[in-house]
């Protein structure tokens, strides 16, 4: 009769503590080596170690050591390998983390005592750092953010060699572990906004952070708020621009995105193409931004408060022909306007969701065939598709896709006022969003900065762009 052995004996080593901690998973791998008078064994786990790495760094060297030596004694294995790489670890936990994040665990034992090192041996399964898709530049540099954290802190230690560059890692997640930096350069930044990030990281308790998009929402404060409170971007040459202007980068391990705060309105609609142009252009560009900007949001409400409203306000030629083209529309003008912008935000929602080739070709398409039914058939006027279809590409203009779908949301918010006041509702909408944005602040700083609170010093690189020669003469001087 065979006796079962009983399962609640507790492990008897190393090995076997972290076989108990994995809950003896088949991916975790062990290998024991017989090296002069010492018991060595690898512990790794198989699908994120670079089994190459751990042959050719680990165990060729152990074993040639022997043939050359004839022994190897417990604290000369770290001169052995020829791997930088290499350290020594006392606690368990950090034990784990370390097979968890790819490295290899060699247990050295001899007679009397046993030593535990830590060997980096990751394989990385990344893409090439090509040019981010929803952010294009025309002239700035091509390279972009990856999934590897290790390839993102080198695409930034190429944009910026400074000794002052400075790297924090923080550690979030109870139930899986994800690693994040917090980038800064020293000396340029305030130690008091470094703090506040740091504060607000250390802060967070959740199970998991899979993604920057959910780590950004985590270290928001303004919950209810549609304006983003950090910014957000895959180029490098943009961090490195917002780190020489004082503010901190927060990178997430897995995600190609990256997190800059503090966050302006005035930083959202600028791009990194305003600097590689001549400042006359640069500026037209960049005041384009505010114009477009402005446009989404306000053109529908205006329409609708006119046309339904203050109809002394449009011209009467104007009015006449305006009159016309809603002859036999069956809804009136805020509910044309609800049903065509409902339609504009599907056909771009579906064109995002659809595969690459036929996500453009079926939101043109289908553009033009439901307003041109919707005309023909009476339905909605010829006036409000030309309206809301601007409005459209206004939105396109503006740079940063977070304070895109922040401008959308308001304008519904805007046109339903002016539909039940006119452009005395309009007014009060526009009142509330800026009596919102005045109080509204990213990490200390306020949004609307520089223009409220006022400060004229800094409308150089406000709605235009100035001459760099002149920035830095006025610089100079301030000091």
């Amino acid at each position: 009769m065979r006796i079962r052995r009983s399962t609640n004996k507790p492990p008897s080593t190393l090995a076997d503590q972290i076989r108990l901690e994995f809950h003896n998973n088949n991916d975790l791998q062990y290998k024991r080596l017989n090296v002069s008078s010492l018991d060595i064994t690898l512990v790794f786990m198989k699908d994120i170690s670079d089994p190459l790495t751990i042959q050719k760094a680990i165990i060729s060297p152990l074993l040639s050591a022997v043939e050359t030596t004839g022994t190897v004694q417990i604290d000369g294995v770290p001169e052995i390998l020829p791997i930088a790489s290499i350290h020594k670890v006392t606690d368990f936990h950090k034990i784990i983390t370390h097979i968890m994040d790819g490295c290899t665990i060699i247990i050295v034992k001899d007679q009397y005592n046993q030593n535990v090192y830590v060997v980096d041996t990751t394989k990385f399964i990344k893409r090439s750092p090509d040019e981010p898709i929803n952010e294009p530049t025309i002239s700035g540099s091509r390279d972009g953010f990856i999934e590897c954290i290790q390839d993102n802190k080198a695409l930034l230690r190429m944009h910026l060699k400074s000794k002052n560059l400075i790297f924090e890692k923080f550690t979030i997640g109870t139930e899986v572990v994800t690693y994040i930096y917090v980038v800064y350069m020293k000396g340029s930044t305030k130690e008091t906004l470094v703090q506040e990030v740091r504060d607000r990281v250390s802060a967070i308790k959740v199970d998991y952070v899979t993604d920057g998009g959910i780590l950004e929402q985590l270290l928001e404060r303004n919950k209810l708020s549609v304006f983003p409170e950090l910014a957000t971007t895959q180029h490098p040459s943009k961090v490195a621009n917002a780190l020489l202007e004082g503010r901190v980068s927060i990178l997430t391990d897995g995600s190609p995105t990256a997190l800059i705060a503090p966050t302006t309105l005035n930083m959202l609609l600028q791009t990194p193409d305003d600097y590689y142009f001549k400042w006359i252009p640069a500026s037209l560009i960049r005041l384009l931004s505010f114009v477009t900007a402005f446009i989404s949001v306000l053109l529908p409400a205006t329409y609708i408060s006119l046309i339904s409203f203050q109809h002394g306000l449009i011209p009467t030629s104007l009015a006449v022909s305006l009159s016309k083209t809603r002859e036999g529309v069956p809804f009136p003008s805020v509910i044309e306007a609800f049903l065509m912008e409902l339609t504009i935000e599907i056909l771009r929602e579906a064109g995002v969701r659809l595969p690459k080739p036929i996500g453009s070709t079926v939101s043109i398409v289908g553009a033009i065939v439901i307003g041109e039914t919707a005309v023909s058939s009476g339905i909605v006027s010829p006036m409000m598709v030309m309206v809301i279809s601007f409005t459209a590409i206004c939105s396109f203009a503006i740079p940063n896709y977070q304070l895109s779908l922040a401008l959308r949301t308001i304008r519904f918010f805007i046109l339903f006022s002016a539909a039940i006041l006119g452009i005395y509702g309009m007014l009060i909408a526009i009142f509330i969003v800026t009596t919102h944005l005045v109080k509204l602040r990213s990490f200390s700083v306020p949004y609307l900065e520089p223009f409220a609170p006022i400060d004229f010093k800094r409308w150089k690189d406000g709605f235009v762009r100035l001459l760099f020669r002149a920035e830095a003469k006025e610089d100079h001087a301030n000091e």
